[in-house]
C-alpha cells in the first residue's frame, strides 16, 4: 500500500498481484497493474486512516476473484461476506434479499452501479446480492478457527500448556477421520447424528476389546461437542445442530485406574532406602524427593524459579505461583514449608542453580522417573506412579487429624466452606507437615 501526493492532494496507491492481473480493470475497461484512488483529503492522518480501510476492501475483493470454481465453497462465501462487509453490508442470501423489496436493496443496488465506466467485478456483484451459496467449513477448519477465536482465553498459558491444550482437539477431530473418514471433506453441516453414532460405535469396539477406555472416549465426545457448540455460538451459526452431545459411556465399565498412595512403610524403606535413586538423574531424584514431604504437584516444582526457592526464611518454604504458566486454579497459589528429605533436596537444587534440566517439563519428568521406578522395582504395585507420593501425603494428613482447611492449603485444593483468615499460613502448615514429615 502507499499515498502519494499530487497537487496538495493525496491519493491511494495498490499494486495488483501478479496472479489477478487482467481482472482488475481500469476506468476505461482495460486491465491495469496498478489501482489509484483519490482520496479527496489533504491531511495525511486523515488520508492514512482512508486509505487502511481501502486496502482492506480491495484485499477482500481481490481475494474473492482470486478463487476458482475448484476451491473450497466455504472459502468464496466467507470472502464474500468480508466484501459485503468492506461495504457496510451484512451478507444476506438472494432469497432472503428478494422477500425484501427493492426499497430495502437500493442502497446496495448504488454501490454496485456507481461507476457506470467501471462496472463491479461479477464477484463482488454476487456478494452484495447474495449471490454465493452459503457453506459450512470442515471440521478441520472449524478446529483452526476455533483455535484462533478462542485464544484469549489462554494469554497466562505458557507455550508448553497451550500445546498441552490443543493436543486433544487435534486428536478427537483425527479420531472422527479414522471412524468417518467420508466427512473428512464435508462441511459440519453434513455431519449427522448417524456419523456421531458411527464414531461412537468405533471407540465401543476398541473398549470392548480392552484397546482404549471409555474415560478416553469420553473425552473426544466432550472435546467435539464444546469445539461445535461454541464455534457456532461464536460464528453466529446458533440454527446449526450439534451432533456430538449425549455420546458418552458409563465410565463404571473402566478397570479401576485411580493412582492409589504408597503406603508410608513403602515410602521410608524402598523409596528412601540408601542408594534407591542413585542412578536416577540428580534433578529428577531431588524432585522426587520433594514430593515426600509435601504432596506439590511436579508441575508446580518444575516451574518455580531459583528465588521462589525460598530456603533463608526463619521456616524454609516453596512459593507455588503462576510463573509463565496458567495455574490450575487461582487457589493452588501457596507457601508450603520444606522439612526433612524434601528441604534436602530443595538445598541441593539451589546449590545447582534451580530448576534447569526439567524446567516447565513436567511431561518428561514424569516419564524418566516412572520408568525408574518400575525398572528398580520401587512401585508399590503396578497402578502406582510418581503421583502417588501427593495421594501418600493427603491420606497421612488424614490419619493424623489434621483439620480440613489446614489440608487444603497444603493440597492446593479449594476449601469448601467459607474462608476466613489465612488458614494459620506457613507456621500452621509446617505444624501438620511435621507430624508426618521423613
Amino acid at each position: 500500500m502507499g499515498l502519494t501526493l499530487d497537487r496538495g492532494r493525496y491519493y491511494f496507491v495498490l499494486n495488483v498481484p501478479k496472479e489477478l492481473y487482467g481482472k482488475i480493470l481500469g476506468p476505461n475497461g482495460t486491465p491495469v497493474r496498478q489501482i489509484r484512488t483519490a482520496l479527496k483529503t489533504s491531511d495525511k492522518t486523515v488520508a492514512k486512516r482512508k486509505a487502511f480501510e481501502l486496502e482492506e476492501l480491495k484485499r477482500a475483493e481481490w481475494q474473492l476473484l482470486a478463487l476458482g470454481q475448484e476451491d473450497l465453497a466455504y472459502q468464496k462465501y466467507e470472502a464474500a461476506k468480508e466484501v459485503a462487509k468492506s461495504h457496510g453490508f451484512d451478507y444476506v442470501p438472494a432469497d432472503m434479499l428478494l422477500s425484501r423489496g427493492f426499497e430495502a436493496n437500493l442502497a446496495r443496488l448504488k454501490v454496485i452501479a456507481q461507476n457506470p465506466n467501471a462496472p463491479a467485478p461479477l464477484e463482488v456483484t454476487q456478494a452484495l446480492l447474495g449471490d454465493v451459496p452459503v457453506a459450512y467449513p470442515s471440521l478441520s477448519k472449524v478446529l483452526d478457527e476455533y483455535m484462533s477465536l478462542v485464544q484469549t482465553k489462554h494469554l497466562r498459558k505458557s507455550e508448553r500448556q497451550k500445546h498441552l491444550w490443543k493436543l486433544p482437539r487435534l486428536r478427537a477431530v483425527d479420531h472422527f477421520f479414522k471412524a468417518v473418514p467420508e466427512r473428512k471433506r464435508s462441511g459440519v453441516d453434513q455431519i449427522t447424528r448417524d456419523d456421531a453414532l458411527k464414531f461412537r460405535d468405533w471407540w465401543a469396539k476398541r473398549i470392548a476389546a480392552g484397546t482404549a477406555k471409555a474415560e478416553t472416549a469420553n473425552k473426544d465426545f466432550g472435546v467435539l461437542s464444546q469445539l461445535m457448540r461454541e464455534w457456532a455460538e461464536l460464528k453466529g451459526h446458533n440454527d446449526l445442530q450439534n451432533p456430538f452431545t449425549k455420546l458418552r459411556f458409563d465410565t463404571s465399565i473402566d478397570a479401576d485406574n485411580t493412582r492409589p498412595p504408597f503406603s508410608r512403610d513403602w515410602v521410608k524403606d524402598k523409596l528412601l532406602a540408601p542408594n534407591a535413586l542413585a542412578t536416577l538423574n540428580q534433578e529428577a531424584g531431588d524432585v522426587l524427593l520433594m514430593l515426600v514431604n509435601t504432596a506439590l504437584r511436579p508441575s508446580e516444582i518444575l516451574s518455580c524459579p531459583l528465588e521462589d526457592f525460598c530456603l533463608s526464611e526463619e521456616i524454609p518454604f516453596i512459593r507455588v505461583a503462576a510463573h509463565g504458566r496458567e495455574l490450575k486454579q487461582k487457589h493452588t497459589a501457596r507457601e508450603l514449608p520444606l522439612l526433612g528429605v524434601s528441604l534436602r533436596a530443595a538445598e541441593r537444587i539451589v546449590a545447582r542453580g534451580g530448576i534447569t534440566r526439567y524446567f516447565h517439563k513436567s511431561g518428561s519428568w514424569s516419564a524418566v522417573v516412572n520408568k525408574y521406578l518400575e525398572a528398580h522395582g520401587l512401585k508399590e504395585t503396578p497402578a502406582h506412579s510418581a503421583y502417588s507420593l501427593r495421594h501418600y501425603v493427603e491420606d497421612a494428613l488424614l490419619e493424623a487429624g489434621v483439620d480440613d482447611r489446614v489440608r487444603a492449603d497444603i493440597l492446593g485444593h479449594k476449601y469448601a466452606r467459607p474462608n476466613y483468615g489465612s488458614g494459620g499460613g506457613l507456621k500452621m502448615r509446617k505444624k501438620a507437615l511435621e507430624l508426618i514429615a521423613l
